[in-house]
């Protein structure tokens, strides 16, 4: 089964299998209703009320960890913690580490990643990551959602070992270009700057894994 996927930028993707649609990290309003949202860690440029408006109907199941789950408002929640799996809907779904190596903005065992294997694939949103020793573990990875602007997450070199160590069939480029967001009541603009096409060039002659540069709110659909 086919799957469209929307980067509508930063960190945040809505995928769509049949008539299921799933959402990670939303920060940009969308046209689509989503059946489960995740959301990797509270920071409001990966959960924004707005985008969370138009993505939930009634019927939405939010996936979260213990942390995002206690400061916001879901509704109907699953709470997965790093290293739990569970059936959701009918998603199988797994928490995996997602934290920094040397600066404090996302703290391991706090923040998440998940794995999900969704229209027959296995999808891997990394949440804001570098590339940790529990990452380099992760296979059998058919998209990559992969964080590639540095200052938060690894930038282009890192991304490059990354997929090395996880060797997926597809990777999309996430977490780089410009934003404007509030961070504790003050307005940011924050811009990570990525040469995803130098990227693609390496990866795509250094490895077998196929890379996606898409412009946000674009999509692509994928077999």
């Amino acid at each position: 089964m086919s799957l469209k996927i929307k980067w509508m930028g930063w960190a945040n993707f809505v995928v769509e299998s049949g008539k299921e649609v799933i959402a990670f990290d939303p920060f940009f309003e969308s046209d689509k209703k989503a059946d489960v949202i995740f959301i990797s860690h509270g920071h409001p440029d990966h959960c924004d009320k707005q985008a969370i408006e138009s993505l939930k109907n009634e019927n939405t199941v939010f996936v979260t960890n213990n942390s995002v789950a206690k400061q916001m408002n879901f509704g109907d929640v699953s709470v997965l913690n790093t290293g739990d799996k569970k059936k959701i809907r009918n998603l199988n779904v797994e928490a995996v580490y997602a934290y920094n190596l040397n600066i404090p903005n996302h703290q391991k065992g706090v923040d998440t990643g998940f794995i999900v294997e969704f229209g027959g694939k296995r999808i891997y949103h990394t949440g804001d990551s570098d590339l940790t020793d529990e990452m380099k573990n992760v296979k059998n990875i058919d998209v990559l959602f992969l964080p590639v602007g540095g200052t938060f997450t690894m930038g282009t070199d890192m991304g490059l070992e990354a997929i090395k160590s996880i060797k997926p069939k597809i990777v999309i480029p996430m977490h780089y270009g410009e934003i404007d967001v509030v961070f504790g009541g003050e307005k940011m603009h924050l811009k990570l700057d990525a040469d995803v096409g130098a990227f693609k060039k390496k990866v795509e002659s250094e490895t077998a894994t196929k890379v996606f540069v898409v412009k946000p709110g674009q999509e692509i659909e994928i077999n």
